[in-house]
């Protein structure tokens, strides 16, 4: 062997041991790099292990019931015609998949995760995909690779967070969802749980939100563009920005050509189809007064007595009103709403306003009408001028303002009526009149003047009142609250005293709960139990609560309607007289004191409408107000129980029997006697317990003298006598300095009531005594009188009687002061003549007569003849006697005549 050769040899050896080696370093290289690979992915298992197991200790438990999203609720009218949807934080109504239109269904697979219905709940091509394009995207366009199941997941039960935690929890809730719950169910959630933009939670939301309709109604167009608002709701709403919504209108419509979902031919004419959008959505909604009272007080309360909602708060509650899908039926009538507040917000009807910045404008005004049969409440106005966040206090069901009179019926004429210790022609004494108290009480009326003797219906009629305390006191003040509480008044539990009943209240009263009480005088007697709601139904269409009127008879079906006959006529003729609206109608006004309240609470068989006006504070104590309730009555009322009774057919409260009329003396109350004037006979109802017995002995007959105007003495004139009828009324007291007003007065009928039996007559104290010697003669024609003065006389009456003449006459006009007295020349026939003696004070004495006759002048002698021839001379013959000389002259008036005077 060739040194070459072995060297070859040694060489070919070498190289041999070389390969040997390597591979044996390759060997331990590879088992070494597998050894590290096993480490580290063992530590690397280990690591993703724990970190998956910290990541998944705080995962969120899998509850479905927060699939279940936040629903809007609806409110309705009493025709079930809607009035607005309860949109809370989130405005959502749930729709099954068939109530969505296929192209909106498609348009989000397309735009949201075409692989749906291929993926076990993530979709690890998608999400490979998504990092590829943003790391080669020049765009800066960030793309997800979350599914629908993904997305349904972070919304419901994960935060937004974008951390690797969140996403394998993310991961982990997916799948498990999607092992639960069918693609279908998954798809439905998710598009009633995406959000659109204002408010609109679920495509149905955002299809009534931006298009007006129902998203089964929605075309290709309306599809895409709603489809592509969930990724970024701020930039592409319609509403906020039209360009950029069609540009992603745009993108949504290729995506669905580019799956096959639609053709291209579909597409274009999509895009070039016409957006009519229903306009920005309001967060205000109509009726709010309504509205409020049923969504933040009513519903909330029942809800709370029903097992659905045990052991929630009443802010859980309230939330569920927002958030529970409800259908709440309401009594709500929107024309009558709607046109009271018209009036009610009319700045016309005040006669001045003023309004500080971020307080309600003031005066304010407050309505509430129901159906007294029913209890359904047609209409709450809690104030004037709804403004959010400065004026939605309620006055109406949760102001408690002074009732002035208004409350008169319910605490005192009702009762009294129902206990049957009055009726309407009972008689009550409006007089000065000073009731038991600590301290004593002295009423006063409105007039600060006092009636006198009136009926209860008069006194209630023109709210009079110290009649009604009276009343109340007749009743008694703790009978007269609970009757009155027992009508629906539930804030008079701290007041105890008699001026409860003119308004003296601590608290005050609700218009609410004086419109209840009157319904109760409305609906013959009986209570029912306002309300505003009469059914609820809950998402799933089933009934949770139905209305069942609570009803409780308060008085007689005749008390309440002898307490309504006299409230029609308080329009008639009393403080109701505004009221003119072509029908019957029962009112009762109340002004508070200092006339800061007005009231007027008027009622047909059909409505009972309650009004009150007036400021929500009155900083100075002592501040009088203009709010009077007969200035109210017409302004207000008029056209606001107008509208609620239009189209209407007018009814007449309905009689019952067990009534009788009765007539009566109006100021005794007992049947009329002999002696009542006609004015004061009137006709009355009453039940059979209160028919007044006896007859009247108020108006009594006294002789009186016309001239002192007191009780007739013996010694007065008989023309100055006279019999006159008398109010006999009781006895009364003169204000003084307890009652507010002017001291001394009485009640007006006292002018009425007679002389006090020891008020004679101070005019005529003594009689002149009679004439005496009285004479008459005829001399040359005239008649001639004398007499002897009558003692305490100072003057003396002449009086004749002549021939044909049946009453004597005077013959002068005032007392003559002299004993005699000539009467010139009378006619001759047979006089009488009257002489009667009268004192200064006119007191006659008794009369004198005298009888006189005058005879007739004699004839004029004959002639003379013609002188005959001288006879022979004769003796003269002897003188003829004088006239009288025969005696024959004295009181029978003759005067001598030589035919009767020679005594032959």
């Amino acid at each position: 062997m060739s040194t070459k050769d072995f060297k070859e040899g040694n060489k070919k050896k070498t190289n041999s041991k070389d390969k040997k080696l390597r591979k044996q370093r390759i060997k331990r290289l590879f088992l070494i790099l597998a050894i590290v690979f096993v480490v580290f992915a063992t530590a690397a298992a280990i690591t993703g292990y724990a970190a998956v197991r910290f990541y998944m200790s705080d995962l969120p438990p899998f509850d479905p019931a927060k699939l279940e999203p936040a629903r809007t609720s609806f409110l309705y009218d009493k025709n079930g015609d809607l009035v607005t949807p309860l949109m809370g934080a989130e405005n959502r109504i749930v729709v099954s998949l068939d109530e969505m239109s296929p192209y909106l269904i498609d348009a989000f697979l397309a735009i949201e995760d075409e692989r749906f219905f291929e993926h076990p709940g993530f979709d690890l091509r998608g999400i490979f995909r998504a990092v590829w394009n943003n790391l080669t995207n020049q765009s800066g366009t960030v793309q997800g690779g979350s599914t629908i199941t993904q997305q349904l997941v972070k919304n419901t039960f994960l935060t937004p967070e974008r951390t690797i935690k969140r996403k394998i929890q993310e991961l982990y809730l997916s799948y498990q969802l999607e092992q639960i719950y069918s693609k279908e169910e998954i798809l439905e959630f998710y598009l009633n749980q995406i959000f659109f933009d204002f408010n609109a939670y679920g495509v149905e939301a955002a299809a009534q939100t931006y298009f007006g309709k129902s998203a089964k109604d929605l075309t290709l167009a309306e599809s895409a563009m709603l489809a592509g608002i969930p990724n970024l709701p701020g930039k592409y709403s319609p509403y906020r920005n039209f360009e950029e919504a069609k540009k992603r209108q745009a993108i949504v419509l290729a995506k669905m050509v580019e799956t096959g979902k639609i053709t291209q031919a579909e597409a274009e004419a999509a895009k070039e189809e016409e957006i009519v959008l229903a306009g920005v959505p309001k967060r205000s909604y109509p009726h709010p007064w309504f509205v409020d009272h049923v969504v933040l007080d009513e519903a909330p309360e029942i809800l709370s007595t029903l097992p659905e909602y045990e052991g929630l708060t009443i802010a859980e509650i309230k939330n569920k009103l927002y958030t529970g899908g409800l259908h709440i039926y309401t009594t709500l009538d929107q024309r009558i709403q709607q046109d009271i507040v018209d009036i009610i917000d009319n700045p016309k009807k005040y006669s001045r306003s003023t309004q500080e910045e971020g307080k309600p404008i003031q005066p304010q005004a407050a309505v509430v009408v129901v159906d007294p049969k029913t209890g359904h409440v047609a209409a709450i106005v809690g104030g004037r001028q709804y403004e959010p966040e400065v004026n939605v206090f309620n006055r109406a069901t949760k102001g408690h303002m002074q009732a002035g009179s208004v409350l008169k019926p319910i605490l005192a004429y009702a009762p009294a009526f129902n206990e049957g210790l009055a009726a309407p022609g009972t008689v009550l004494d409006d007089a000065p009149t000073i009731f038991p108290g600590n301290p004593p009480y002295y009423p006063n009326n409105y007039s600060n003047t006092f009636k006198g003797l009136v009926t209860a219906r008069y006194a209630l009629a023109v709210s009079l009142n110290v009649p009604a305390v009276s009343m109340l006191n007749m009743v008694g003040v703790e009978t007269g609250k609970k009757y009155a509480e027992k009508a629906g008044i539930t804030s008079l539990q701290e007041d105890n005293g008699l001026s409860m009943v003119v308004g003296g209240l601590t608290k005050g009263v609700s218009v609410w709960e004086t419109a209840q009480a009157f319904s109760v005088l409305a609906n013959e007697g009986i209570r029912t139990d306002m309300t505003t709601i009469t059914k609820i139904v809950d998402s799933d269409g089933n009934v949770i609560y139905e209305h069942e009127p609570n009803k409780v008879e308060v008085f007689s079906p005749q008390a309440a309607w002898l307490t309504t006959n006299v409230l029609i006529d308080a329009v008639r003729y009393g403080t109701g007289t505004g009221i003119r609206i072509g029908r019957t109608v029962a009112a009762k006004t109340g002004t508070s004191e200092l006339s800061r309240d007005a009231w007027v609470a008027a009622y047909t068989p059909q409505y009972v409408t309650v009004f009150w006006c007036g400021q929500d504070s009155w900083p100075n104590k002592t501040q009088r107000g203009n709010f009077e309730s007969y200035i109210y009555a017409p302004n207000f009322m008029d056209p606001i129980l107008e509208a609620v009774h239009k189209g209407l057919p007018k009814e007449e409260f309905k009689r019952p029997s067990g009534l009788r009329q009765v007539t009566i003396c109006r100021k005794s109350g007992k049947r009329p006697g002999e002696f009542c004037p006609q004015e004061d006979i009137t006709t009355d109802w009453f039940t059979k317990e209160t028919i007044p017995e006896g007859t009247c002995d108020m108006h009594v007959e006294v002789e009186i003298c016309s001239v002192s105007g007191l009780r007739a003495s013996e010694f007065c004139p008989e023309e100055y006598r006279e019999t006159k009828v008398f109010l006999n009324r009781p006895e009364f007291i003169k204000t003084d300095r307890r009652w507010a007003g002017r001291v001394g007065r009485v009640p007006a009928d006292a002018e009425l009531m007679p002389p006090a039996e020891d008020e004679i007559c101070d005019k005529h104290t003594s009689r002149p005594a009679d004439i005496s010697n009285i004479q008459a003669k005829q001399v040359n024609g005239n008649i001639q009188l004398n007499w002897s003065a009558a003692k305490g006389a100072s003057g003396y009456l002449i009086a004749r009687k002549g021939p044909g003449e049946d009453s004597f006459k005077l013959l002068h006009s005032e007392p003559i002061k002299q004993t005699n007295y000539t009467d010139p020349a009378p006619p001759p026939g047979n006089y009488i003549y009257q002489i009667t003696a009268v004192n200064a004070e006119g007191v006659k004495s008794n009369t004198v007569t005298i009888n006189v006759k005058v005879e007739p002048p004699p004839p004029p002698p004959p002639p003379d003849p013609e002188p005959e021839p001288e006879p022979e001379p004769e003796p003269e013959p002897e003188p003829e006697p004088e006239p009288g000389e025969n005696g024959n002259s004295g009181k029978n008036g003759n005067s001598g005549n030589p035919q009767n005077g020679n005594g032959n």
